[in-house]
């Protein structure tokens, strides 16, 4: 048996006993949300303070920069620019030139030192030297050939006095003439040693080949100087920047451009000196871009502790703060847009771990991940 119930009151919910009654409209949800927003002021906040509270035990992040090692290329002394062959933003290989100087008091010296040289005699005193060396082998000669005959004399006496034919006075005065002229051809000998040793001397130390050294010195260091006025890249990289122009007059040590090497970036961040457990080498962090692109990267190198923050870092309260300055090198690719000089990011060292205080298994098993996740080890595999 079916059984319906059908009340009147379903049928007419505004009629009670056969009368109209005017019941009220219905409420609206304007107090379910006066609710929900009580609600949520309160625990906003708490959400809030609890996250800032536990950020950095859950979260190690720390502000970095993205470098090169810039070189900065300063004017060796004062000088003029000639010529900037490179434009900033260009990309240059080793050896190309980048800014050419020029000092009009060093082409002076160096036209000067070149006359000097020239009226300068080839030899100078070794002349005077040669022709008494000269005058010495003469004098040499001469006992040899005085010698000789004495020499050849004496022996046609001694044979004459052996027949009986020569007194015994007049040879000897012979011999006595033999003997002045072997003393004569030593005297001779001597005197050229002493005129070669000095000819030696006087090549050697002469004061015209002083003179010559001296000048020949000076005009090597000017062409040195000249030479260093052109100066050129040092490694290939890029023209970041160029400060100066054709025609411009620049002091010593004052900056030309900047070059940027194109060698692998590296990421220096600046954590707090509370984290110097946390950040051991090997240990693989995150990094980053303010337009949400990120990659792996790897500490290589010891914190040391710096009080000086890059610019695009430093707040007007970040003065004298000591900072642990930490190295990473990028696991991965960074792309053209993001490699620039100079440009911030976030590092960001993750551990479920964290609030334990245990780095040391997990920073390992990152370290695998990355090295395998790396070009480098896809291109073995």
């Amino acid at each position: 048996m079916d059984i319906r119930f059908d009340p009147e009151k379903s049928r007419h919910p505004d009629q009670q006993s056969g009368l109209k009654v005017p019941y009220a409209k219905a409420r609206r949800g304007g107090g379910r949300w006066r609710w929900i927003g009580l609600m949520a002021l309160v625990l906003v906040p708490v959400v809030a303070f609890s996250w800032y509270a536990l950020r950095d035990r859950l979260l190690l992040s720390a502000p970095a920069v993205l470098t090169h090692e810039p070189l900065v290329i300063t004017s060796p002394r004062d000088a003029r620019v000639v010529d900037v062959p490179q434009r900033a933003g260009q990309r240059v290989k080793q050896g190309s030139p980048l800014f050419v100087l020029e000092d009009g008091e060093l082409k002076a010296d160096r036209t000067a030192l070149k006359e000097i040289l020239a009226t300068l005699p080839a030899k100078g005193a070794q002349q005077e030297s040669e022709s008494l060396v000269d005058t010495a082998r003469q004098r040499v000669d001469n006992a040899e050939a005085s010698l000789r005959f004495q020499s050849g004399l004496a022996d046609k006496f001694d044979d004459f006095r052996r027949q009986g034919e020569v007194p015994l006075t007049d040879l000897a005065s012979i011999h006595v003439a033999r003997a002045s002229a072997q003393d004569q051809l030593s005297g001779a000998r001597e005197n050229l040693l002493l005129q070669l040793r000095e000819n030696t001397r006087s090549e050697l130390a002469g004061p015209v080949v002083q003179r010559r050294q001296d000048l020949t010195r000076q005009l090597a260091r000017i062409e040195a100087s000249i030479a260093a006025m052109s100066l050129m890249a040092a490694q290939d990289g890029l023209l970041a920047k160029s400060y100066v122009q054709p025609g411009q007059q620049v002091s010593a040590g004052e900056p030309l451009g900047v070059l940027v090497p194109a060698n692998a970036p590296e990421l220096h961040a600046y954590f707090s000196p509370k984290y110097v457990g946390k950040v051991a080498v090997g240990r693989v962090a995150e990094a980053h871009f303010a337009d949400g692109r990120s990659v792996l990267a790897r500490i290589v190198a010891p914190p040391e502790l710096t009080q000086k923050l890059p610019s695009q870092l430093a707040g007007p309260f970040d003065a004298n703060q000591a900072m642990l300055e930490v190295r990473l090198r990028p696991l991965e690719a960074i792309d053209v847009q993001h490699d620039v000089e100079g440009l911030p990011l976030e590092i960001r060292l993750r551990s479920p771990s964290a609030l334990w205080g245990d780095w040391g298994d997990e920073g390992e098993a990152d370290t695998t991940a990355a090295e395998r996740s790396s070009p480098e080890a896809k291109a073995e595999a």
